[in-house]
């Protein structure tokens, strides 16, 4: 399947409005009878989101007489690789493999009276982003046609080059930014970063909670802009660099990196500290660090959700044991495979800060119903991952 019609098969899924247990519902679409919906006070962007929110029910009920409820009869939808009719949408549809992760940014949408045309930009399902427009018809909840206006070597006619994903997606997280840290509301702010942030600043490391607190202390009626300077892709991320003013004294360079599932921060840096905090600061304790990432780490790895451990792991992420050496994926497998219940306790040894800012930490690894092991480990706090980990004197015959 090409990313342009997997890429389709999502965003069309976003018409849910019409299910029974949409409180809006006026109508028996199944039975055949199409009646319209009450009015709305819903602006057309109000009206897409909604679809966009209900996206993941519909593509799970797999059931094809929802998915056909979509689609107009004559639907039609201009991918990169040909035109598809509603019921080769409704094929590809069913067949959606289950536990896809994606994101959908509504980039616009406009009311024309008995339609809405809208654009939406979609990642997860390939390389790169993709952009496309559908229209969907107010009274019947069905998406009347769809495109992707410019493909990649190709475009259609009409139509101009597409401002670059990564980045349109930054200055929509960084609006949100400005209007949680406007509103002062500190469970908004929470939901700005992941549950792991760490802030690496001139003068220490700041966690999540910290960082709140910070924001909100900020003055009301305070002026701060971001100024974006670069965006880079990076699977399911993006590492974007940006210019801060209002917040601090002087202006700040800080890159951040921007998780594009969960629309959440997953770290962040300040770039060019000046000499003199380097000199005259002093790192905080490595144990009190590592208590605090173990502590985060043991309910992670309890839930056995190989989405959530696979975050505690650098890419690179390698593990030494005695009877071979084991990836990040196989690590992640591992730990996801222990029987339900199994919990991990730690007990650490020591703990030390090297040359390159990250931790190197030995600690006593216990899971019921398994030897005790001891291991060694490299954290890295600025980004609240393992980069590596190893069994030091492994004894003969024995396997961890």
């Amino acid at each position: 399947m090409s990313p342009s019609t997997l890429i389709l098969c999502l965003l069309v899924g976003t018409s849910w409005a019409f299910i029974p247990d949409d409180p809006d519902f006026r109508g028996d679409v199944f039975a055949g009878r199409q009646n319209a919906f009450a009015p709305s006070s819903d602006t057309a962007e109000q009206v897409v989101e909604k679809f966009l929110a209900r996206m993941t029910r519909s593509l799970e009920s797999k059931d094809v007489a929802v998915i056909s409820g979509l689609f107009q009869p004559g639907f039609v939808f201009k991918g990169c690789k040909g035109t598809y009719g509603k019921s080769q949408i409704i094929g590809l549809l069913s067949r959606l493999p289950a536990g896809t992760q994606f994101t959908l940014t509504l980039k616009s949408a406009l009311d024309t009276g008995s339609s809405i045309k809208y654009t939406v930009i979609a990642s997860g399902f390939g390389p790169a982003f993709i952009e496309a427009n559908f229209v969907l018809n107010k009274n019947d909840q069905q998406l009347e046609s769809g495109e992707i206006p410019a493909c990649q070597k190709s475009s259609f006619v009409g139509f101009g080059s597409v401002q670059d994903p990564a980045e349109d997606m930054v200055k929509r997280f960084l609006a949100r930014i400005t209007r949680s840290i406007e509103s002062k509301d500190a469970s908004i702010l929470l939901g700005l970063f992941q549950p792991g942030f760490v802030f690496k600043g001139c003068k220490g490391t700041y966690n999540k909670q910290q960082v709140v607190g910070m924001l909100s202390k900020i003055p009301a009626g305070a002026k701060f802009s971001f100024a974006l300077k670069s965006a880079v892709s990076l699977g399911n991320s993006i590492k974007y660099v940006v210019a801060v003013s209002g917040i601090s004294a002087t202006p700040i360079e800080a890159v951040f990196m921007l998780n594009k599932v969960d629309q959440q921060l997953e770290y962040g840096n300040i770039l060019g500290c000046p000499k003199r905090f380097l000199r005259s600061v002093q790192p905080e304790d490595s144990d009190a660090v590592i208590q605090r990432f173990l502590t985060s780490m043991k309910p992670i790895l309890a839930s056995h959700d190989p989405a959530q451990i696979d975050k505690l792991f650098d890419d690179a992420f390698l593990f030494k044991g005695c009877h071979g050496t084991y990836t990040k994926a196989q690590a992640v497998a591992k730990i996801a495979s222990l029987p339900a219940g199994a919990s991990f306790d730690f007990s650490l040894i020591n703990s030390k800060w090297n040359n390159l800012g990250q931790i190197e930490y030995t600690v006593y690894v216990s899971v019921p119903r398994m030897d005790r092991i001891q291991a060694q480990f490299v954290y890295c706090p600025q980004r609240n991952i393992l980069k590596s980990g190893s069994v030091p004197g492994c004894p003969a015959r024995r396997f961890y």
